[in-house]
């Protein structure tokens, strides 16, 4: 047996009872690869500031914080990390919901801004924020940001919805109420005091400096509540890819699993949001990325474009805050001007020769 035959031959795997991945040797590779990468991207990150560690001195402060100086434990613990966790959880999800928007839609420009989430948690900090400045605790700025992306969903799926479900009625008026909102914020924004309006605008930008270890608990809850039923829900996504008819064949009819999937896409998209500010860019470039090195099986797929998700944006935090450093470039804005001309590329690489 040659080895690329034995690379792609099918390996079943069995977490649970009734339920069965098969991943191929080459996708092992691939995700332990990529796992690899994000925990030296982790350590580099840890090192990287205005006070420079070693990845060395990283690694023993993370295993023996009692053994190491106080400062030390200081900047990796309570400065830094939780702002690293951040990034790679809030990028994990942001892929993920990705991932599932665009076998929803069966559009491979879908993503988390899609659906409204994005728009409504900006919308929603703005008036916070700027009309009602002091009203809303800062600390319940997140959940307001998180309750205004899920009624803005709500409404985008009901309004799509109310003569039968079609994907691209789904994207039409996501495209319309999203296009709306956008316009009231820019108003806001231009129309605002600019003491007020430049403390939301770093929100806005993606930006991840004044992250806490609540929040990165609350990240990781939403993140493992939503993300475990979106990786098991591998089966109705291959299908769903396949349409509507293929997919009600094999049992899975769209009128009751998609609200469902759209709901796990949904919470996923409005924690980060919520955690980060808007980082729209990661749920549509991370599973193209993920696509060129398994394809669409959505078992493999969703892991691995959650792995890429976390990368990028601890990429992008990371060179936003050390580059140009003492200033801070929010993560979203670097991961746009990093990002867009390689997915481009990518994207006319894709077109000449396919991505698998």
């Amino acid at each position: 047996m040659s080895l690329a035959t034995k690379m792609n031959r099918p390996l079943p795997f069995t977490p649970l009872p009734g339920l069965v991945f098969r991943l191929r040797l080459k996708d092992l590779c691939w995700l332990l690869s990529f796992i690899a990468i994000v925990l030296v991207l982790f350590l580099w990150s840890a090192s990287s500031g205005s006070y420079h560690l070693s990845m060395a001195q990283v690694w023993q402060v993370l295993l023996a914080p009692d053994a190491q100086p106080d400062r030390l434990v200081r900047v990796v613990w309570e400065f830094r990390l939780p702002r690293i966790l951040a990034a790679m959880l809030c990028g994990a999800a942001l892929a993920i919901a990705g991932v599932m928007l665009q076998s929803i839609t069966r559009n491979a420009l879908a993503s988390p801004g899609l659906i409204g989430v994005e728009a409504g948690a900006s919308v929603t900090l703005l008036f916070c924020v700027i009309l009602m400045p002091g009203l809303v605790p800062i600390f319940w700025l997140p959940v307001s940001a998180m309750l205004g992306g899920f009624l803005v969903a709500g409404l985008i799926y009901l309004l799509s919805s109310a003569r039968g479900y079609s994907p691209v009625r789904l994207i039409l008026v996501g495209v319309g109420i999203t296009s709306m909102l956008s316009a009231l914020s820019e108003m806001l924004i231009t129309y605002g005091d600019i003491d007020l309006v430049e403390s939301a605008l770093m929100w806005l930008g993606g930006s991840l400096h004044q992250v806490s270890w609540g929040q990165v608990e609350v990240m990781a809850w939403w993140l493992l509540l939503a993300g475990v039923p979106a990786l098991l829900s591998f089966r109705q996504l291959n299908l769903l890819r396949l349409g509507d008819k293929v997919a009600l064949s094999r049992g899975v009819d769209n009128r009751k699993v998609i609200p469902l999937l759209l709901l796990i896409s949904v919470a996923l998209t409005a924690s980060a949001v919520a955690t980060a500010g808007t980082l729209t860019f990661v749920g549509l470039m991370a599973p193209h990325m993920a696509r060129r090195f398994c394809g669409d099986r959505h078992g493999v797929l969703i892991p691995l474009a959650g792995l890429l998700g976390a990368l990028l944006v601890l990429l992008g935090d990371t060179l936003g805050r050390t580059l140009l450093a003492p200033l801070q470039l929010p993560a979203g804005l670097v991961i746009v001007l990093v990002g867009a001309p390689w997915f481009i590329v990518l994207m006319h690489r894709s077109r000449h020769g396919g991505a698998n």
